[in-house]
């Protein structure tokens, strides 16, 4: 297979998948930034968080949310809960709940980054968020709250689609606080 075979190959991949999920796309991030704006205006913590390379797309949300890249803007809170260095999912997974158990508090929001998580990871922060009354967005995978599933896309579309979930609620998120 040649350069350009993998590329539009790839390519064609995430056209098609993001042809077909626009609409869920769009609704979960609406829904998940008017709870991440509450939050915010409420003085409420938000976190962002991901193991491995969930991990990455974790970060990229809590740079946007915090920085922006569309207006000019006062920094935004957001906590930033990444394992992009441990031995393994599980332990990365382990760690995120812990922390928010440790930090989260009532009507906080968490948004997991998942797409590698296993049922049992989902299960163990879904259990820490749920001792502290948090609300939770899961991107990647199916959480028993608000979740954006890319279960059916190999890892390379989940990889991506992340990150233009990313994108598009942080856009929306901005859109709810500053009126764009």
């Amino acid at each position: 297979m040649t350069n350009f075979e993998i590329i539009s190959t790839l390519l064609h991949q995430h056209i098609e998948r993001l042809s077909l999920s626009a609409d869920t796309i769009a609704d979960v991030c609406n829904t998940a930034a008017v709870q991440i704006a509450n939050a915010i205006t409420s003085e409420q913590k938000v976190f962002s968080a991901g193991t491995g390379i969930d991990g990455s797309a974790a970060l990229c949300f809590r740079q946007l949310i915090r920085e922006g890249i569309w207006l000019e803007r006062p920094t935004l809170p957001i906590i930033n809960l990444t394992a992009i260095n441990t031995i393994n999912t599980d332990s990365g997974a382990a760690w995120i709940a812990q922390e928010l158990n440790s930090l989260g508090q009532p009507n906080d929001v968490a948004v997991i980054w998942g797409s590698q998580l296993s049922p049992a990871n989902v299960e163990m922060i879904n259990a820490a968020t749920e001792q502290r009354r948090m609300h939770v967005i899961w991107i990647g995978t199916q959480g028993p709250t608000m979740s954006l599933s890319f279960d059916d896309a190999d890892a390379q579309v989940r990889a991506s689609l992340s990150y233009i979930t990313a994108l598009a609620m942080a856009r929306i998120v901005e859109s709810h606080l500053f009126s764009t």
